[in-house]
């Protein structure tokens, strides 16, 4: 959880929400004189306008202008993350929000980790994330590279966007691309 408040306090991007608020531990107060004690408290910019899976479920695949404008934005506000260490890992069109001016903001750091990984070499092993969004390497088990399967991910958001439909239900490593 440290690494996600210090990836928000470093500086702030219009496509990631931002961090409003952090307290590491509190309480909350919950009548009639009750406290319950909680490990922290994140306060997070709100962000009026739904998720981008409603847009594209109610009114169908978007026109080419739309998708080039929203793939823009979210690899803009994931080389933010991957800049500054962080790799978001459940990228999908449910973790990204439309705001007031129909801009996306990526959002749920959930499953967020340091880019370099918990041992320093750059790999990543835990199995998260949702499957249909999941890179081949994660499904099978292996070693993966955090940067590499949240553009995976965003490359099956863009086909969502132009199709209305995911291009699969589960990646294998033997899938062809012709």
């Amino acid at each position: 959880m440290n690494e996600v408040k210090q990836i928000w306090q470093l500086d702030t991007h219009p496509n990631v929400l931002s961090l409003t608020n952090f307290i590491a531990s509190s309480t909350i107060k919950k009548p009639p004189s009750t406290e319950i004690p909680v490990e922290c408290v994140i306060v997070l910019n709100y962000i009026s306008g739904g998720e981008l899976f409603y847009y594209v479920s109610n009114s169908g695949p978007l026109n080419d202008n739309f998708c080039r404008y929203y793939f823009k934005q979210i690899l803009a506000g994931l080389n933010h993350m991957h800049s500054h260490g962080l790799c978001h890992r459940d990228m999908k069109p449910d973790n990204i929000l439309v705001d007031d001016n129909f801009n996306l903001v990526i959002a749920d750091f959930g499953f967020a980790a340091p880019v370099e990984g918990k041992m320093g070499t750059g790999k990543l092993y835990t199995r998260l994330g949702t499957e249909a969004y999941m890179a081949p390497e994660i499904h099978a088990g292996q070693l993966y590279n955090g940067p590499s399967v949240d553009l995976f991910a965003t490359a099956i958001i863009l086909f969502i966007m132009k199709s209305g439909i995911p291009p699969f239900m589960k990646a294998r490593s033997d899938d062809k691309f012709w």
